[in-house]
C-alpha cells in the first residue's frame, strides 16, 4: 500500500504544470465592430488575449464575455461605458474564427494578442489586476510583475471616448501596441526572465477614460 500511494504521489508531481520557460506574440487582431476576427496563426495551447471597450448612448453596455473566455477585468463607468479584458486558452479552433463580444450602440472597440509558450498553455494566471473609467484622469495603475513568476506577459489597455489616447506610458517600453483607432490601444510586454514592475498611465482625454492593466503567468505541462 505505501508502494503504491508513494507512486501516486509521484505520478502527480509528474503531471504538474510547471511555469512556462519562454513566451512569444504570436498574432494580433483589432475590430471596430462587436466581433473580432481571430488571427490565422492561432494553435491549440496558445493563449488569446482580448480587451473589448463599448459605450452605450444612454445606459453602459452589458458584459459579454466570449464563449470559452475568462473575464479579467471588467470596469464600467456607471453611465454608458464598460471595458472587459479576458483569455482563453485555444484549442485551435479558434484560427480565423469569428469572436463575438460587448455590443455598444455608440462605439465598439477591441483588441487581441495570442500569446505562445514553450509547450502548449495548460493555466493562465491573472495578477496585479487594475481597471478604471472615469471622466477625469484615471490614476496611475502599477502592474507589480517584479514578484511574478517568469514567464509572463504584462499587458495595459487604454480607451476614451473619442479623443485620441495620447501619450500613453508604459514604463519598461512595450514590446508592441495595436490599436483599432487612436482612441482605443492594447500594448503588451513579455518577460522570459528578470520581470520588473510597470507603470500604466494616461492623460485625461475627456469623457469615457479607461484604463486596465494586469501580468499574467502561463504555465504548461512538465
Amino acid at each position: 500500500m505505501l508502494m503504491t500511494t508513494n507512486l501516486i504521489g509521484f505520478m502527480a508531481k509528474r503531471r504538474a504544470a510547471v511555469p512556462a520557460t519562454s513566451l512569444t506574440q504570436e498574432g494580433s487582431a483589432t475590430s471596430s465592430a462587436s466581433t473580432i476576427t481571430a488571427p490565422a496563426t492561432i494553435q491549440a495551447g496558445d493563449v488569446i488575449f482580448m480587451a473589448d471597450k463599448a459605450a452605450g448612448t444612454v445606459s453602459v453596455p452589458a458584459t459579454v464575455v466570449p464563449t470559452g473566455f475568462t473575464s479579467i477585468v471588467n470596469t464600467s463607468s456607471g453611465i454608458t461605458e464598460r471595458m472587459i479584458c479576458s483569455y482563453k486558452i485555444a484549442d485551435g479552433s479558434e484560427a480565423s474564427a469569428s469572436i463575438t463580444g460587448m455590443n455598444g450602440n455608440s462605439s465598439n472597440r477591441k483588441a487581441m494578442y495570442v500569446v505562445r509558450a514553450n509547450k502548449a498553455a495548460t493555466a493562465v494566471t491573472p495578477k496585479s489586476v487594475n481597471g478604471q473609467i472615469t471622466d477625469g484622469n484615471p490614476t496611475s495603475q502599477n502592474v507589480t510583475a517584479s514578484t511574478g513568476t517568469p514567464a509572463l506577459v504584462i499587458f495595459g489597455v487604454y480607451g476614451a471616448d473619442s479623443a485620441a489616447v495620447s501619450p500613453r506610458t508604459f514604463s519598461t517600453t512595450a514590446d508592441g501596441e495595436i490599436n483599432p483607432a487612436t482612441n482605443f490601444y492594447m500594448a503588451y510586454k513579455i518577460y522570459n526572465s528578470s520581470p520588473a514592475d510597470t507603470s500604466i498611465d494616461m492623460d485625461d482625454e475627456g469623457l469615457g477614460n479607461a484604463l486596465q492593466s494586469f501580468y499574467a503567468e502561463i504555465s504548461t505541462a512538465p
